[in-house]
């Protein structure tokens, strides 16, 4: 199955991270990660921290997660923290998805704490229902289906009523850290800021997630609900 993560930023892929590690080593699934933005204010409290540097280092961080699967990044190029839904940002969605022949799709919930997150799951759920649309022509040519959709986490207090859990057993939450890890600019940014990296956090996550299902560690996901995007529950480990 051909699977893409679509998000705003590098790094918001590791709320699915064990989740693709699961179905690329268990399934051999094709994994492929979009940014939306390029990533460019992560360098976050630095105020004069070089823009295009910053994306630079982004840029090879992402690249480095998605060559761990074997797989492709995609930066859509837009400024971090002022994407807006545009007719250019759909269409360029729209082509990405087809030429990467998506199935599946991870993205943002439509209820988040950050704006780019929010205006990233409202693109990707109308760019993958535009997919199979032959009267919107791109490069490639429309998909026989549009992909499914499961939304990620934002955490707790913005609504988010999770229905479908991938238990992570130690050898995944170990190898998702480790690939977290590979953001290497933007752990050292929560690290200063907090003392622990996202790693930590997100393994700390997992664990309260995993505990709800009897398990050691979880990811939890809820299916997009909208028509032609509702995605079949047993693609999930």
């Amino acid at each position: 199955m051909n699977i893409v993560c679509v998000t705003a930023h590098q790094d918001d892929e590791m709320n699915c991270l064990g989740t693709l590690l699961r179905l690329h080593r268990e399934r051999g699934d094709r994994i492929s990660f979009v940014a939306l933005t390029n990533g460019d204010r992560g360098a976050s409290w630095t105020p004069d921290a070089p823009l295009a540097e910053t994306a630079a280092v982004r840029a090879a961080e992402m690249q480095s997660v998605a060559d761990a699967f074997g797989g492709t990044y995609v930066c859509l190029g837009e400024p971090d923290e002022f994407l807006f839904d545009t007719t250019d940002v759909r269409m360029r969605l729209i082509e990405t998805l087809r030429a990467l022949s998506a199935e599946l799709i991870f993205t943002h919930n439509p209820a988040e704490y950050n704006q780019d997150h929010v205006t990233t799951a409202q693109v990707t759920c109308h760019a993958a229902l535009m997919t199979e649309i032959a009267s919107i022509p791109t490069s490639s040519a429309a998909l026989a289906r549009a992909p499914g959709i499961f939304h990620l986490t934002p955490g707790e207090g913005y609504g988010f009523d999770g229905t479908h859990f991938v238990a992570l057993p130690p050898e995944i939450v170990a190898e998702k850290s480790r690939l977290i890890r590979l953001h290497v600019s933007q752990n050292e940014v929560i690290r200063e800021r907090g003392g622990r990296d996202f790693a930590d956090r997100m393994e700390e996550r997992d664990r309260a997630t995993g505990a709800r299902i009897a398990q050691d560690a979880a990811e939890v996901f809820r299916p997009c609900l909208l028509d032609r995007r509702i995605p079949f529950g047993n693609v999930l480990p």
